[in-house]
């Protein structure tokens, strides 16, 4: 009897090396955490559903949590704060705020540099904590978007 003709296996050697490392997702993290503002938050359309039952939170509920708004940020008399948010789930999901000083027009003397750069830092520094604090306020939660200006 002729002996067994070999049968055409394939062996797997295994490998020493580590698999390479998986493909890097496409997503920017830095963009995800964020701070949305006003304006983008209200982009994204909210579903509307026509049996949806769930009210609305009323003026005094969304205006009301506002009253500290401005704890803390050394905000002079002369400037005026208009704050837009978004508000949904219990918490602001996008906030603008605006801060302009109200100043007298003198035709005789244009701003100095000097002065114009301190009322552009201190614009941004009452912005960033007004808008910190404006994120840390807790709502009335509701799983409708809701959206309001103050002005302060």
């Amino acid at each position: 009897m002729p002996p067994p003709e070999p049968s055409h296996v394939a062996v797997a050697v295994a490998s020493t090396e580590p698999p390479p490392p998986p493909a890097p997702v496409a997503t920017d993290s830095a963009e995800k955490s964020r701070p949305q503002s006003y304006e983008e938050a209200l982009s994204v359309p909210e579903p509307v559903d026509i049996e949806d039952g769930h009210p609305h939170l009323t003026d005094v509920q969304l205006w009301s949590p506002l009253g500290g708004a401005l704890t803390g940020c050394h905000v002079p008399r002369s400037a005026k704060i208009t704050i837009k948010t978004a508000v949904q789930f219990g918490r602001a999901i996008g906030v603008s705020v605006d801060v302009r000083f109200d100043k007298p027009k003198s035709t005789k003397h244009p701003p100095k540099p000097a002065a114009v750069k301190a009322e552009q830092k201190s614009i941004a520094r009452i912005t960033a904590c007004v808008d910190h604090n404006v994120r840390g306020v807790v709502w009335p939660p509701s799983r409708r978007r809701d959206s309001f200006t103050t002005e302060l």
